[in-house]
């Protein structure tokens, strides 16, 4: 069978249940789950498949497939909902290297809880770079080790994705059906590492970037690049592969797992990319529609906004970036997470909020259980009687900042160089503010447009607004 099934797995309910794998040419084929069985038969190139019946959440269920001399049996599976946590680092940091990681690890033992962990041969290798056979691996495109579906017990989760764990813990626990999640994050991965070459080579931009990007430099400017050309400095093979090259997390990170169904997609990606967040937004368009392609499906597609950290300047314009593309990615929502940042470090420890809030997104768009979702997203400022009034979007009641303080983050400019504090008042769903005097126009309105933000605005659930900036004529 395919390495994707095995033992303890989570098949998405609601949904036909494909399973194949190989055996000799012409071999007769007979599948059995539940109380389904299914007669198919090996094609001339050895390859077969079968497709049962949508099932609801359920089990535990046996699997099995017998030829006329072999057979297969696959126990504990459970039916429930399937999501898939992709990105970079930040997705990929386990709960050892996290906030409690330890404590809440040692708790892990939810029966209906289950996680495929697709990890990656870690890209810093030791001492920075990788050895001669992890490069032979990534040469050969054997670059994710699993060990199969395997039940959350404490030993599991420990080096399992933070974010990844307290998503499906969420979800586990508030839905009360088995969730399984597959995980794929690899650290450092840009986006376009994500996308297939032909998405690449068919957009020029793109492909003029990922060609500068990756153009050997007598000096590099470009760190990302820099540090992967260190890692393969051990190789004598002049055309040696990288898993942050362009298109090779997606040969060999959503090829493999293209055909599983799935519920929907947790994103969390973008700091390899935060220096150019236009092309971005085209990248993230062309991965999502490629990735539901694949899958077969209008997947919910939840990414999270970059954090905060003191140092990352290309942050406050990325930040503004995602949340524009809520606009332009139909079936897509973000979390912010600017308020658990860490002043120096891209990896802030604090990754509950992170999982929680993806969690909580989901519940509401995706399975309608709560209310008040959302974190407020920028949408219009309007004028009237001296009173200009910036609304947003979003599923959200109220505004409010922590323990009713002045609100912190807003500024004012009127030629987009020299900006003042700004200090607004909500109203419900929207905040006011009026001006003493008549200035000149344009004005410059932005919020929380520093690298490292202590902006306090908040829906009524104590989720923060996005970054955003806006122009008034």
């Amino acid at each position: 069978m395919d390495p994707v099934f095995s033992s303890h797995m989570v098949l998405q309910r609601h949904h036909n249940i494909p399973v194949w794998g190989t055996a000799k040419p012409d071999t007769k084929v007979v599948a059995t789950l539940k109380d389904t069985t299914i007669h198919t038969i090996a094609n001339s190139e050895g390859h077969w498949n079968v497709n049962f019946n949508p099932l609801e959440a359920g089990g535990p269920y046996q699997l099995n497939i017998k030829s006329k001399n072999e057979s297969i049996q696959l126990t504990d599976i459970l039916i429930g909902d399937v999501w898939l946590a992709s990105g970079q680092s930040n997705m990929h940091l386990d709960l050892k290297r996290t906030l409690n990681g330890d404590s809440v690890a040692k708790k892990a033992n939810n029966p209906n809880l289950r996680i495929y962990n697709m990890k990656p041969t870690y890209p810093t290798g030791k001492d920075g770079v990788h050895t001669l056979e992890e490069l032979k691996k990534i040469q050969n495109n054997h670059y994710f080790n699993t060990k199969g579906w395997v039940k959350a017990t404490p030993e599991e989760v420990l080096y399992f994705s933070a974010v990844g764990y307290y998503f499906a813990e969420k979800l586990q626990s508030e839905l009360n059906i088995p969730i399984g999640i597959i995980h794929n994050a690899v650290p450092g991965s840009p986006i376009e590492s994500w996308l297939t070459k032909n998405d690449i080579e068919q957009d020029s931009a793109i492909a003029s970037f990922v060609k500068q990007r990756w153009k050997a430099k007598a000096e590099e400017k470009d760190a990302m690049i820099s540090v992967a050309k260190h890692q393969i400095s051990l190789s004598k093979n002049p055309n040696q592969k990288h898993p942050w090259m362009p298109s090779y997390n997606y040969e060999n990170g959503i090829l493999p797992i293209k055909n599983v169904p799935i519920k929907g997609v947790i994103w969390y990606q973008g700091e390899s990319n935060a220096e150019a967040p236009i092309l971005y937004k085209t990248m993230f368009k062309k991965m999502v529609a490629l990735w539901r392609s694949d899958f077969n499906d209008d997947l919910p597609f939840y990414s999270t906004q970059l954090t905060s950290r003191e140092d990352r300047h290309a942050w406050p314009e990325f930040r503004f970036a995602q949340s524009e593309l809520l606009n332009e990615v139909p079936n897509s929502k973000m979390v912010v997470i600017t308020d658990v940042g860490d002043r120096q470090d891209t990896h802030a420890k604090n990754k509950q909020p992170v999982g929680d809030r993806l969690a909580f997104l989901a519940l509401g768009d995706t399975y309608k259980a709560v209310k008040d979702y959302e974190s407020p997203v920028f949408d219009k400022i309007t004028y009237s009687n001296n009173t200009y009034t910036i609304h947003f979007n979003g599923e959200f009641s109220s505004l409010k900042t922590k323990s009713s303080e002045a609100i912190i983050g807003f500024e004012i400019s009127t030629d987009n160089i020299h900006f003042e504090k700004l200090e607004p008042h909500i109203e419900g769903k929207t905040i006011t503010f009026s001006l003493p005097n008549k200035h000149k126009k344009p004005l410059y309105i932005r919020y929380a447009w520093k690298p490292y933000t202590e902006a306090n605005l908040t829906s009524n659930n104590g989720l923060p607004v996005s970054t955003f900036r806006t122009k008034i004529d």
